[in-house]
C-alpha cells in the first residue's frame, strides 16, 4: 500500500508500529534512524491531511449561512 493512499488512522497505526520497533533494545542505530525518518514522514502526512480538513470546515454565521471557519 503506497503511503499517500493511507488514511490518517492507518498512518497512526504505522507510527505505533514504529514506536514498538524503537522500543526494542536490539534495534541497530541505523535501523532506529530509518524508523525515526519513517515516523516523521507519517506525522508530516497526517499534518497535511489535518490542514486540508481544517480548510474545508465550515460554520454557520448568525444569518444561518455557511461560511469558511476562521480562527480568531
Amino acid at each position: 500500500m503506497a503511503e499517500d493512499k493511507l488514511t490518517m488512522e492507518q498512518h497512526f497505526e504505522e507510527i505505533e508500529k514504529i514506536i514498538e520497533k524503537l522500543e526494542d533494545k536490539d534495534i541497530s542505530m541505523e535501523e532506529s534512524f530509518a524508523c525515526y525518518k519513517d515516523g516523521i514522514q507519517h506525522l508530516a502526512t497526517c499534518n497535511e491531511m489535518m490542514d486540508a480538513v481544517e480548510k474545508k470546515v465550515m460554520e454557520l454565521n448568525q444569518d444561518g449561512n455557511l461560511v469558511e471557519f476562521k480562527e480568531d
